[in-house]
């Protein structure tokens, strides 16, 4: 399957979402359109690089809202949790994170500003960023690692302005043989 390609990404003269988005095909549908735009269209190197061969067409995406708890079962592959863990440290107490606009928004809401991206009982798949690791379960983040420290900072800091729920996208991968 074709994914087209984000003119000029890189570029200060990228091409805007709604123009990249009035070139998407019909056949790539099953992938939501707020997926596409923070997933694909923002990432498109790194989606174009590791992802397009996993097939993110075929998957089945579902919106669902997780507790804070369900928040810290999102697993990452190598120590990437831990970083994220760091760096959510960074997002909480003032450090220079704090002021970005995300964060911002995440401090005073309590919550991401657009879901994440994980999925879910992916273990059969090895990770397309590693040699051989597979996915994590029962959730491997894919897209929201920034959102992700932060919420994660707010958590373990039991920050006073942390929601109840949190917006995530679920993707089911399929395995190849269903496909």
């Amino acid at each position: 399957m074709k994914y087209p390609a984000v003119h000029k990404y890189g570029d200060i003269d990228v091409e805007s979402f709604e123009s990249y988005y009035a070139r998407w095909p019909e056949a790539l549908s099953a992938i939501p359109e707020l997926v596409v735009e923070d997933w694909i269209y923002r990432h498109w190197r790194d989606f174009s690089h590791h992802w397009i061969a996993l097939e993110p067409h075929t998957w089945q995406y579902v919106r669902k809202r997780f507790t804070s708890a369900d928040i810290l079962e999102i697993d990452h592959i190598s120590t990437w949790i831990s970083e994220l863990d760091a760096e959510g440290v960074e997002y909480v107490s003032n450090a220079p994170r704090s002021g970005t606009r995300m964060a911002q928004f995440m401090l005073t809401n309590g919550t991401f500003p657009v879901p994440i991206l994980v999925a879910e009982n992916a273990g059969h798949i090895v990770h397309p960023r590693s040699a051989k690791e597979p996915m994590k379960e029962p959730f491997q983040l894919i897209e929201g690692h920034c959102r992700l420290a932060c919420l994660r900072g707010m958590i373990n800091a039991s920050h006073p302005k942390l929601g109840q729920e949190h917006e995530v996208w679920v993707a089911t991968l399929p395995r190849r043989n269903e496909a």
